[in-house]
């Protein structure tokens, strides 16, 4: 059913993407550390995250906050219960107030069971145009959001896939 919902997640072009850039798996990425420290420390939410989008999983490519130990512990989730699932096609930033009354997140089981209340996110776009994942914060009450929010995440999306890109280069010219 996901992927009839979203059949982007298979496209094939974008997966090849993911997998060039290492984004396929789940490794410590201290460069990315400070874009999540700052992502939690500007927007005063406890949760932030850098994840990449597989056809079935949802791999966390770096995050701050108190992250469930069960979600740690395999480094990701469900694809299906991926917040930015839908910038894979908008490929816009967006958030959700209060996703316990959101149509298509208030039975996620991060919402039923962790507590998890509202959500901003960006798309990781690359340089080819793909959405590979996104950039995102997470807080454990609804709260609203605004245009400044939202331009903040977009931007440091876009640096977090500068930084991702950098770090794929010498790989790419190796082969």
């Amino acid at each position: 059913m996901i992927l009839e919902r979203y059949p982007e997640l298979v496209d094939r072009r974008r997966l090849l993407d993911v997998a060039r850039l290492g984004m396929d798996v789940q490794l410590a990425r201290p460069y990315l550390d400070e874009i999540v420290e700052s992502v939690t420390d500007r927007l005063g939410m406890p949760f932030a995250i850098v994840d990449s989008l597989l056809d079935g999983a949802q791999v966390f490519l770096a995050g701050r906050g108190p992250i469930p130990e069960w979600v740690g512990e395999v480094g990701g989730t469900p694809v299906e219960w991926a917040f930015c699932l839908p910038m894979l096609r908008s490929h816009a930033a967006h958030h959700v107030s209060d996703l316990t009354r959101h149509p298509e997140f208030r039975d996620n089981p991060l919402v039923t069971f962790e507590g998890v209340r509202a959500y901003i996110g960006a798309p990781l776009i690359s340089a080819g145009g793909a959405v590979l994942g996104g950039l995102c914060a997470l807080d454990v009450r609804p709260r609203d959001f605004d245009q400044d929010e939202l331009d903040l995440m977009r931007d440091l999306a876009a640096e977090t896939v500068r930084r991702i890109e950098a770090r794929a280069e010498p790989a790419i010219m190796r082969s």
